[in-house]
């Protein structure tokens, strides 16, 4: 009995220390697995700070560029140096005209040394009798040349008039005739209408050399608009005139700017014409008065140079002034030309 019984006993005790060593067994488990977990946590983090790091530091900028080859290059070279080729005869030209007759000669690419503001003011006293009479005139031949214009060319995009695709062609045959062969013919119709030496006359030849030109491109800028609006106006019990005033004309102010504003050059830059029939000097153009521009120097037979290309600098002011004034009209009316919709 006292031998079963300490068996009994050394059964439980083994029973115990086979527990007690599972129990260490799991614990050594767990703490492994927390050390593992605790090792993760912590390349986990490092990770997410490398990440973040990446993410914060800018990438490096690549110094080469992409699509950029050595024909572009050269390409680019070329207009830079066309574009410095056009401003140099602008450059010189100021230079000489800050300086006087004797800087020019002794010592032409000199820097103006003092500055001769004079000569502006020479030079803008001779030009404003003729200037007036150029914008004077450009004006009257603009204004009357959009308008009957406008008229034309809404009735070849809008109205429905039989033939008039056929007098339509016979306007850009018109614009295929060079200028320089009506020159005579319209130099003796102004002679016979007695239109000779006076300013309506010239504005009247410029009024009937522009319409082809005009007619076309604005046929072309009113059979883009919706026809929609048209059609709306007349519901509304709008006539054609009034949907022209109302509705064509204020949507094309961009090719009536551009239209202005290339009639405006022609008219400014002509020469030939005036010269033939504007005899009184003081109804000169500006292209005439600085063909025959020669301002005299003290002491020396010849011209004063720098006078004369102060004037020549001072002419182009009123373009330039146009010009920035109705650049984004102006491009709006070309592209608008180009592109249909």
């Amino acid at each position: 009995m006292s031998e079963k019984n300490d068996n009994n006993i050394t059964n439980i005790g083994a029973a115990d220390a086979a527990q007690t060593a599972a129990t260490a067994t799991d614990g050594a488990e767990a703490a492994q697995t927390a050390a593992t977990a605790t090792d993760g946590a912590e390349a986990a983090q490092t990770a997410a700070t490398v990440v973040d790091t990446a993410a914060a530091t800018p990438p490096r900028r690549r110094h080469r560029l992409k699509g950029v080859t050595f024909w572009n290059v050269v390409q680019y070279a070329i207009l830079a140096l066309m574009v410095i080729l056009a401003y140099v005869p602008m450059v010189m030209g100021v230079q000489m005209s800050l300086k006087n007759t004797g800087q020019i000669y002794a010592n032409f690419f000199a820097l103006p040394n003092p500055i001769q503001w004079g000569n502006y003011s020479k030079a803008i006293l001779e030009l404003l009798r003729p200037l007036g009479n150029t914008l004077y005139i450009a004006a009257v031949a603009i204004v009357a040349s959009t308008v009957i214009s406008s008229l034309a060319a809404y009735s070849f995009a809008r109205l429905h008039v039989f033939g008039k695709n056929i007098l339509f062609m016979f306007i850009l045959i018109m614009m295929m005739i060079p200028g320089v062969l009506t020159l005579t013919p319209s130099f003796i119709l102004m002679i016979q209408l007695d239109l000779r030496d006076k300013y309506h006359g010239l504005a009247l030849f410029y009024i009937a050399t522009s319409q082809a030109f005009s007619i076309f491109l604005m046929r072309s800028f009113f059979e883009g608009q919706p026809e929609d609006l048209f059609e709306s106006a007349r519901l509304d019990g709008a006539n054609e005139l009034q949907s022209l005033v109302l509705i064509a004309i204020p949507l094309a102010r961009p090719i009536i700017v551009t239209i202005g504003i290339m009639n405006l050059l022609s008219h400014y830059n002509d020469l030939i014409f005036p010269m033939l029939t504007l005899v009184n000097p003081s109804k000169q153009t500006l292209m005439v008065m600085l063909a025959k521009y020669a301002p005299p120097q003290q002491n020396m037979a010849r011209p004063d140079v720098a006078v004369q290309t102060a004037a020549y600098m001072s002419a182009c002011v009123p373009l330039l002034l146009i010009f920035s004034v109705g650049m984004k009209y102006y491009v709006q009316g070309i592209t608008s030309g180009a592109i249909k919709g």
